[in-house]
């Protein structure tokens, strides 16, 4: 019974031993596939930074030219348009229409010249 028992118990530990080599050259091979995981997203990360970086230089070239022809746009459109008058037109005939009408409140018809000229003056500053 003694020598059955210690076969068996060698037969067991040459096992055991099968299983530990196998169990390392298993957590080798998985230590290789992370490793080559590892690898193709360092990959894959350098190569998403490197777009990202032409993305924003095209971006910055496109703002500085958008901007350069906008400039240049109103730059050309400020030469075609005529400034506006700042000062007001006619205003002493206004002052004097003003003054028509309160002194002759029920008598508006009165002033009806003076609204005339001040009609030709605004006619003429156009």
């Amino acid at each position: 019974e003694r020598e059955a028992a210690t076969k068996h118990r060698s037969v067991s530990v040459k096992r055991g031993e099968g299983s530990v080599d196998q169990e390392k050259q298993k957590s080798t091979q998985l230590a290789r596939e992370l490793e080559s995981r590892e690898a193709e997203l360092s990959r894959r990360d350098t190569f998403c930074k490197e777009q990202l970086g032409r993305i924003e230089r095209k971006n910055v070239e496109m703002y500085k030219l958008s901007s350069q022809q906008f400039h240049e746009a109103a730059s050309k459109m400020e030469g075609t348009i005529k400034p506006r008058r700042i000062e007001p037109v006619c205003s002493g005939l206004q002052a004097q229409i003003l003054r028509c009408y309160r002194d002759h409140l029920q008598e508006v018809l009165l002033c009806s010249d003076l609204v005339k000229a001040y009609q030709h003056c605004v006619s003429a500053a156009h």
